[in-house]
């Protein structure tokens, strides 16, 4: 194990040392005289040698001690596991076969594993479901000695990504092979969605700019997206994957939305939420907020051109269906070219990985400081006889 001090800048306070030392020739130097008769036949000539001397030296060494801990303390010193010998680890993909990997890569001295929770050895049967490679990448660049070559092998059609490239303290190698990646978490088709619509006699006009956006939904998925618009009395239906509501609010539209429900609301001027619409202007339109387990768009107008420009948008029908069903999920499949991780080598990066494995001192400086400050203060506090000068 090697020594590291984590703010060596602590050690500055050893020069408190020097404070029980001039405390000690301070007490030396505030000694009674005593005369004595013979002294007065000593002539100025003959006078005695004077030598330096420190009062209760053990006690004194116990301060010194004691202050020369606290400066350690104070620079965090950890114990880090020695570096490694170099070694080269060799991971493979799931879905890449045994032969296909050892073609791709001639390393029989490395270290052969499977890209899998627990990183087993490639000899051990193949894990039957893929797993986040993002994540396994990132805990095997957390836990590898930093002068480990690393090298992945993966199929050319990869799974198991998230919403960021991997950043990498390791250079690593990245080898593709044909295969493909079988997508565990790829959604399952989504059902048909019904947008419902209520509204009050002066809001009737609205059916026209949603029937619009509905028919465009239906143009890229056919058959997928229904309107049910309705005046406010009718009940809102099960059903309903959406809805729109240009009428005063009830207290069944605000059940309604805090059991999970997504709606847009005409509730003139919303003061809180996210903006999500704004006019050419810079003025807000729609603002976005949460709701128990559902979420409220809420207009700061009506639902009308004058007051919403953007009905008359060519986007506005993807504008809406994007407020509606809120941010596209982050794809987790992707070209193995696309995914391949970056290489950050900053000194930060590097630190963090070593740091992750020390093993800090603090509490047993702490206990050993707190027993010499016991020690300390019952040699100091001990009776003793006065010597007098």
């Amino acid at each position: 194990m090697n020594l590291t001090l984590l703010a060596p800048f602590g050690l500055a306070a050893l020069a408190a040392l020097a404070l029980p030392l001039l405390i000690h020739l301070i007490r030396r130097l505030e000694l009674t005289p005593t005369e004595f008769a013979a002294l007065r036949w000593i002539t100025e000539r003959m006078r005695p040698r004077r030598r330096l001397r420190f009062e209760r030296p053990w006690l004194l060494l116990l301060r010194l001690a004691l202050l020369a801990l606290l400066a350690v303390l104070l620079a965090r010193p950890v114990l880090t596991p020695p570096a490694a010998s170099t070694r080269s680890w060799v991971v493979v993909a799931p879905a890449v076969e045994r032969p296909a990997a050892h073609a791709a890569v001639s390393a029989p001295e490395a270290d052969w594993r499977w890209l899998a929770p627990g990183f087993p050895r490639l000899e051990d049967i193949a894990p039957t479901v893929d797993s986040p490679v993002s994540s396994l990448l990132r805990e095997l660049d957390a836990d590898l000695p930093a002068d480990t070559a690393l090298t992945a092998i993966v199929p050319q059609e990869l799974a198991g990504l998230d919403g960021e490239r991997p950043r990498l303290a390791h250079a690593l190698e990245w080898r593709i092979v044909p295969g493909r990646t079988q997508d565990t978490d790829a959604p399952a088709p989504e059902p048909a969605r019904r947008l419902a619509l209520r509204y009050a006699p002066e809001a009737e006009a609205a059916q026209t700019y949603l029937r619009a956006a509905v028919a465009a939904w239906n143009q890229r998925e056919p058959n997928r997206y229904e309107l049910d618009a309705a005046p406010a009395s009718t009940p809102i239906p099960a059903d309903a994957a959406w809805l729109v509501w240009l009428a005063p609010a009830t207290p069944a539209l605000t059940q309604w939305i805090e059991r999970g429900g997504v709606a847009l609301v005409a509730a003139g001027a919303a003061a809180e939420g996210e903006p999500i619409w704004r006019d050419d202007s810079g003025r807000v339109l729609a603002r976005r907020q949460l709701s128990g387990r559902g979420r409220l768009i809420a207009l700061t107008g009506a639902f009308a051109p004058s007051t919403l420009p953007i009905l008359l948008d060519a986007e506005f029908p993807d504008r809406l269906r994007l407020a509606l069903a809120g941010p596209p999920r982050a794809p987790t499949h992707a070209p193995a070219t696309a995914a391949l991780p970056l290489h950050d080598a900053s000194a930060a990066t590097a630190a963090a990985r070593s740091l992750a494995a020390a093993r800090p001192l603090d509490a047993w400086l702490a206990l050993l400081i707190a027993a010499l400050f016991l020690l300390e203060r019952a040699i100091a506090t001990r009776p003793r006889a006065e010597t007098p000068a």
